[in-house]
């Protein structure tokens, strides 16, 4: 499984970086429609939202569009347990919250990869490896 941080997301529906958004859009593809491993949390949904409508000020009906895109990746739900779990990864690997935050739910959903750029490259977290394809 690989769990696509924010970024990711955010990249396959920009406009103004062409060679961001072929390799966003390549690796999303693929984890739908080839390897069905593709993973995301409600945090990364948020996170996505709130980034379309402060930054390219999309409208309702275009990231709702843009959401049904992602209906097929497994998700997982941010909970308390999660949060907890979260708080000890910023501990053990020194990044920010939110970072930890995806650490900890890639880690819940079994996945071996995480996509971000937001992460080092190459390191791993928890036994899932830090993977950055815009670099």
């Amino acid at each position: 499984m690989r769990f696509f941080d924010t970024n990711v997301l955010v990249y396959a529906q920009d406009d103004s970086n062409p060679e961001k958004r072929a390799i966003a859009i390549d690796l999303i593809t693929h984890a739908l429609e080839v390897n069905h491993d593709g993973c995301i949390s409600t945090q990364v949904l948020q996170e996505f939202c709130n980034t379309l409508c402060k930054k390219t000020r999309r409208t309702k009906e275009e990231i709702d569009t843009m959401l049904d895109g992602f209906r097929e990746l497994l998700a997982t739900d941010v909970t308390i347990d999660l949060v907890r779990h979260a708080l000890q990864v910023k501990e053990e690997y020194g990044i920010q919250y939110y970072d930890a935050l995806v650490v900890s739910a890639a880690e819940k959903l079994g996945c071996h990869e995480i996509i971000s750029e937001d992460l080092s490259d190459g390191q791993l977290y928890r036994g899932m490896r830090a993977v950055n394809p815009f670099k």
